[in-house]
């Protein structure tokens, strides 16, 4: 067997080293090699790549920058260079490190998401929606890319553009008129009148149970809770998890999406109360909702409607749905006409995202209170 192959086979259980994690033992095999000056490009690249994963930045640019030396053409090599240069600080070097890359593939994909990401950083807003925009034109299905993107044209103010790839990125539920497994709802008309607030009662508290069961196990999900300019606690004091749409295709979310099927029936009751909406408001779609958690002293209890924006005008419909019966404080006040809502498991209000609907959660008293609510949004086309 040649020098080469014998090479080759060793990066080869090199690589299985580092599929399977044992980094350390991947480190003595790459040093042993280069100890008998019979390295090539890949043993640097690999070693480069361990201390990568080993958060050594310096070593890691050590070996990258060998690597490149023996082998120029290697765009990943170029690639990895720039990411390690990014966590160390050094931008400028790191965008020329992926311009590089890109001379050798222009439709690197991973190189454009890097250049539109540090464009980004340094708010320039031209370069970094042409990365953006080249990244997606090579992979439309590339979701972090279309999140990121995201929240630059949020910043930036391009809410059209905003609502498309926050919808890519997060999904979308539809609603339609068919729903036949829906669990049965009652109306609540406790609030009948002419403030177009909708009230339901959702007839299964063990879903409601099986739902903060879910909050309280996923702690790798909660968050303190934020409003639009970010966290602030003297407006706002919760604990959210925050769910996308497509997450509800994942496994231990089966009980939230058969919640939906419950929100489903209340509005669709709530179209038959207003036949306008039936009429003109047909298909809305759901985007990102949350699951919050209120404790002693919690509160958002700062007068506010949920269509306040540019940013928010795509909203028609606020919805929610209490999780658990509260004793003591935590109700819901509708300041315009002097409607308090207090908490009791599966209490669901559907009411216009306007400003008509002013509200405010009030400060919790007692125990713990538990709610799952979002907006309902335009429907959007996703063909423009």
């Amino acid at each position: 067997m040649d020098s080469n192959q014998i090479q080759i086979n060793a990066n080869k259980e090199i690589a299985k080293l580092i599929e399977e994690k044992k980094y350390e033992d991947a480190e003595k095999e790459l040093l042993q090699i280069i100890n008998k000056k019979e390295e090539n490009d890949q043993t640097h690249f690999l070693l480069g790549n361990i201390y990568a994963l080993l958060k050594n930045q310096e070593k890691a640019i050590k070996h990258l920058n060998l690597s490149i030396k023996l082998n120029p053409t290697n765009k990943v090599s170029h690639y990895n260079l720039g990411i390690m240069l990014n966590e160390l600080g050094q931008l400028e070097e790191a965008k020329r490190s992926f311009e590089e890359a890109l001379k050798l593939d222009p439709n690197y994909l991973y190189a454009n998401f890097a250049m539109a990401i540090n464009f980004d950083k340094e708010n320039n807003i031209k370069k970094a929606r042409f990365y953006y925009e080249k990244t997606l034109s090579i992979n439309n299905d590339f979701i972090l890319a279309h999140e990121k993107y995201a929240k630059f044209l949020q910043r930036i103010g391009d809410i059209t553009r905003c609502q498309y790839h926050t919808y890519k990125y997060a999904g979308v539920i539809r609603f339609n008129d068919k729903n036949d497994n829906a669990k049965k709802i009652i109306r609540d008309d406790s609030l009948k009148g002419t403030n177009f607030i909708g009230c339901w009662n959702i007839n299964n508290n063990q879903l409601c149970k099986k739902i903060i069961d879910f909050f309280e196990k996923r702690k790798d999900l909660q968050k303190i809770g934020e409003i639009g300019y970010g966290k602030d606690e003297n407006v706002k004091k919760s604990i959210d998890i925050s769910i996308h749409p497509r997450d509800l295709g994942q496994k231990g979310f089966e009980d939230i999406k058969l919640y939906f099927q419950s929100l489903q029936e209340c509005y669709q009751d709530y179209k038959t109360e207003w036949p306008f909406i039936k009429n003109n408001l047909n298909n809305l779609h759901i985007p990102s909702f949350n699951i919050q958690k209120y404790e002693i002293g919690g509160h958002f209890n700062k007068m506010h409607c949920e269509r306040a924006s540019p940013q928010s005008m795509h909203r028609v419909f606020a919805w929610m749905t209490y999780l658990n019966d509260v004793e003591d404080g935590g109700g819901t006040y509708f300041d315009h006409y002097d409607l308090r809502v207090q908490p009791s498991a599966g209490k669901t209000l559907i009411w216009p995202a306007e400003w008509t609907h002013a509200h405010r959660g009030e400060i919790l008293n007692k125990g713990y209170k538990y709610i799952v609510t979002g907006w309902m949004h335009f429907p959007f086309n996703f063909n423009n």
